[in-house]
């Protein structure tokens, strides 16, 4: 259950890349139906959704490693945490 935080971004990331990616192409694929200019707006929308892809992916990855840098570290062994036992300093 620990590993549900990481969901929502993963998710987010997923989303970016494939809406980033499809939108643009998609309104290349219509303007080149609508004004006959067959492989033109494809190629430009299929670069420009690569290009903010590629973007979106960077920037929320980078906000999963700074928010992953401010959870402190888990104690991953019950023994480590022992009643009346005090950590030296």
């Amino acid at each position: 259950m620990k590993n549900l935080r990481y969901v929502g971004p993963l998710l987010q990331l997923s989303w970016v890349v494939v809406l980033s990616a499809l939108v643009p192409l998609g309104i290349g694929l219509w303007l080149d139906r609508r004004l006959g200019t067959a492989p033109l707006f494809i190629l430009i929308g299929g670069l420009v959704g690569i290009l903010a892809s590629t973007i979106g992916a960077v920037r929320t990855a980078v906000r999963m490693i700074e928010a992953l840098e401010d959870v402190p570290p888990s104690k991953t062994r019950p023994e480590d945490e022992q009643p009346g036992k005090e950590d030296s300093e």
